[in-house]
């Protein structure tokens, strides 16, 4: 996914989706990045899958969903392995 934002507008979003129900995901990851926009890594990740379980009413298993990252520290961009997904659902669970 390519993310684009207007030359007076905001930063780009540091968590975008894709998908059949792309617009409800990001107007609910946008809503929360507005509200904290100095999430880590980890927090991002897993605010981003929360926010897709959420939208699609679903709970995932490691292999029912793909998680790419980029950041500056990691400028190639790069799948989550299965084992790292589940470490980030973990979390989820642990904290709700």
């Amino acid at each position: 996914m390519v993310a684009a934002a207007p030359p007076a507008g905001p930063p780009p979003a540091q968590a975008s989706s894709a998908g059949v129900k792309m617009t409800e995901a990001n107007n609910a990851l946008e809503k929360k990045i507005r509200k904290n926009p100095s999430w880590s890594r980890e927090e991002t990740i897993e605010e981003a899958i929360s926010t897709l379980s959420a939208v699609c009413s679903l709970d995932f298993k490691p292999s029912e969903v793909e998680v790419g990252v980029v950041s500056a520290a990691e400028p190639k961009f790069r799948l989550l392995t299965e084992t790292e997904v589940e470490t980030h659902l973990q979390n989820i669970a642990e904290r709700d």
